[in-house]
């Protein structure tokens, strides 16, 4: 097979079928371009809809509206577009210019709310959006009044306050066994537990060993250690990353900007030994040098083909079409599979769709018990958050605190963490600490 000298392709049989893979190192390759609508500028989309809503005697000083929109992060930049189109939608056939809204007003949007079943929690998370759009605009708000938190608290008894999350990935049956209640258990047990769900044990025993399977494992084993946000982890780059002094194994990730720090203080984290090996594969066979760490893959494949031999003009059906591989033959050509390593990052759907995907194969290789409905259910409740939020039960598992664990994850409060892992929390709060080898 004749390859392009300029590229640093590098060939490889692989040994359990008749297949020549060739691996396009990172950079040495143009990937094809994916047709899609643009992306949306959610600065100038939140510009538009306020210059709708707000009253015309109520300037807005544009230039300093977006200052104050871009120095917030995108995923906040966007709930406050998603939210605010959610108002302004509710007072286009209501209210006419609704900004600033009164407590009447709003009042009248969480009834709305409650009348097309959004959550408790959406409808709050709106609520902030309004007050943060008001102080944004320099207005009071009206959310903090009496009649709207009544409002709200009424919603929250009517509908009950607890939150859906993103299905839990954990780490699997080893981690269970730091646990008192788990160490109970027998091995055949604790596996039989772990396969009635997805664990990031059973999603990296799903990944295969060419060079999307290496990424997502090294992607997946990352995501886990680290707790990082999806947003965090597009922007780890390969010099972020680096062995710890102590010489096991392990290493230490640099994490130069997250939703806590917006003003990049950075932070670090710590890496498993087994992230840091599935590291290192998945860098040496994309030939990634720096840059992104977790880039897009090309796949091309190609069919093998049977050998044909030379056949006489006389001897070609009358009818037939004449073409030089009927008269002169061909060769007989092994299946073709080509990988070229994308320059850029993934993006946040991509890596959703790699979480999704490789549990599907998981399921396909019948290392879950997982079925039909079951299965569709446990596979919709993944997403990019699913591997922060199995940490977090892990580590309340294991008998950590809520402040260690939220300092570890970087949250500003112990609120989300105790949230995430509320179901686990009891077994290591005081009580528990104290009676667990007394009351038995």
């Amino acid at each position: 097979m004749a390859e392009n000298p300029s590229r640093s392709a590098r060939l490889a049989t692989d040994p359990f079928a008749d297949t020549i893979i060739t691996i396009e190192a990172a950079g040495t390759a143009s990937l094809p371009r994916r047709i899609g609508g643009r992306a949306v500028d959610r600065i100038v989309q939140l510009t538009q809809l306020l210059a709708d809503l707000v009253h015309p005697d109520h300037a807005i000083d544009k230039l300093a509206f977006r200052k104050s929109l871009e120095r917030r992060a995108a995923n906040s930049v966007k709930a406050l577009a998603n939210d605010l189109g959610c108002y302004a939608a509710f007072a286009s056939n209501r209210l006419g210019h609704a900004l600033p809204a009164r407590a009447h007003d709003l009042v009248a949007y969480l009834e709305d709310c409650e009348a097309r079943g959004l959550s408790p929690a959406t409808a709050s998370r709106r609520l902030a959006s309004l007050a943060a759009i008001h102080a944004l605009l320099g207005a009071s708000p009206s959310t903090g009044e009496t009649m709207v938190r009544d409002a709200m608290i009424g919603y929250r008894k009517r509908i009950g306050s607890a939150q859906r999350q993103a299905g839990p990935l954990r780490y699997g049956p080893g981690i269970e066994a730091v646990s008192e209640l788990d160490a109970r258990r027998s091995d055949e047990e604790r596996e039989a537990h772990a396969r009635r769900g997805f664990t990031l044990t059973t999603l990296l025993a799903a990944c295969d060993g060419d060079p999307p399977g290496l990424r997502d494992a090294a992607l997946l084993s990352l995501a886990y250690d680290t707790g990082l946000r999806v947003s965090e982890l597009l922007r780890v780059a390969v010099a972020h990353t680096g062995p710890n002094e102590a010489g096991d194994g392990s290493g230490t990730l640099f994490i130069p900007i997250s939703k806590t720090d917006r003003t990049g203080k950075g932070a670090y984290a710590w890496i498993s030994p087994e992230s840091m090996r599935r590291i290192s594969d998945w860098l040496e066979i994309g030939g990634i040098r720096g840059g992104p760490m977790f880039r897009r893959i090309a796949v091309r494949r190609a069919k093998a083909r049977p050998a044909q031999r030379p056949m006489p003009i006389h001897a070609i059906p009358y009818g037939a079409l004449v073409t030089r591989e009927r008269v002169r033959g061909r060769k007989a050509e092994l299946a073709k599979v080509a990988y070229a390593i994308g320059g850029s990052a993934l993006t946040p759907a991509a890596v959703r769709l790699i979480i999704k995907r490789t549990a599907l194969r998981a399921a396909d290789l019948g290392l879950v018990e997982l079925y039909g409905a079951a299965l569709e259910e446990a596979i919709a409740k993944l997403s990019t958050h699913s591997l922060r939020v199995g940490l977090t039960q892990d580590l309340f598992a294991s008998g950590a605190d809520a402040g260690p664990i939220a300092q570890a994850l970087r949250w500003s409060s112990t609120a989300t963490a105790l949230r995430y892992g509320r179901e686990l929390a009891p077994a290591s709060n005081a009580t528990a600490q104290m009676l667990r080898n007394v009351r038995r």
